[in-house]
């Protein structure tokens, strides 16, 4: 098992935040301090972004915090994520809003990471700007997390846009992870742990795959995944997104590539 870090000063050196300005942020008084924070990363889905940031305001969990980082997005999502934050300032189920812009557009993994390097909360829960949840999603998830002891818990994920279908419909087995991911980003994960792992590994030309690539660290590492039976959560299915736009086509072009990276950071077996 990992060791935990003692401090949140030993937490940020693991993860580290690449330069950004803060566009907009706001912090109130909660009556129940937050547990858990959302983190988003966007770039070009300001529309997508507002209906991600819309499916917390109905959340059961009392209070959490959300921490957006936009990546230099070249349209106009910035102005309409600013919008967002500023009419729901006063939402008191949000304890701490914080709308952020790197400075140069840095790629997912590192999107998420300057993120994680501004959460405050022992939780966090990963969401892609382009996806969504439902209401009991945060509640459900933490109280897996607080009772399984695992370090992470994911739920089963409804697909919607150009497809439908359920995805994550599998219990967390270890050995499935050599023959590749089945577990999608969205999941809520216990904030030491992730950046103990220092976050999410920056891939090869950037291709994706880096929920699968934290995965297989947290098999490295013997940590669990607690699985949720219900539709908690909603993924995104549409021709623009980096998984039909950049990622399979990578990985066809370069599969070995790909496996001798993965064997070179990890201790498990591949066979894709």
């Amino acid at each position: 098992m990992l060791d935990r870090p003692s401090s949140r000063d030993e937490w940020e050196a693991m993860v580290t935040a690449a330069p950004f300005e803060v566009i907009f942020e706001k912090k109130r008084a909660a009556v129940q301090a937050p547990a858990v924070s959302v983190v988003i990363s966007c770039f070009k889905y300001g529309v997508e972004g507002c209906e991600a940031l819309n499916s917390l305001l109905d959340q059961t969990e009392q209070s959490l915090d959300v921490v957006l980082v936009d990546d230099q997005s070249p349209d106009d999502s910035v102005t309409l994520l600013t919008a967002w934050f500023e009419a729901h300032s006063g939402n008191p189920k949000l304890s701490k809003l914080l709308l952020t812009r790197h400075v140069v557009n840095q790629g997912l993994s590192q999107s998420r990471n300057t993120a994680l390097a501004l959460v405050e909360t022992p939780y966090v829960f990963i969401l892609d700007a382009d996806n969504n949840i439902y209401p009991r999603a945060l509640q459900v998830l933490r109280e897996a997390l607080e009772n399984s002891g695992a370090a992470m818990s994911y739920s089963l994920v409804e697909k919607f846009g150009a497809a439908s279908g359920i995805m994550n419909n599998s219990a967390w087995l270890p050995s499935r992870f050599s023959y590749g991911n089945y577990i999608d980003a969205m999941s809520m994960v216990r904030t030491d742990v992730i950046r103990n792992l220092n976050g999410y590994r920056v891939m090869p030309n950037k291709f994706g795959w880096e929920d699968y690539d934290l995965w297989c660290s947290f098999v490295d590492h013997d940590l669990k995944g607690c699985h949720v039976p219900q539709i908690l959560c909603r993924y995104r299915i549409h021709e623009a997104s980096m998984l039909h736009q950049t990622t399979n086509s990578y990985f066809m072009k370069n599969t070995v590539a790909v496996r001798q990276d993965f064997e070179a950071h990890h201790t498990i077996p591949f066979f894709f």
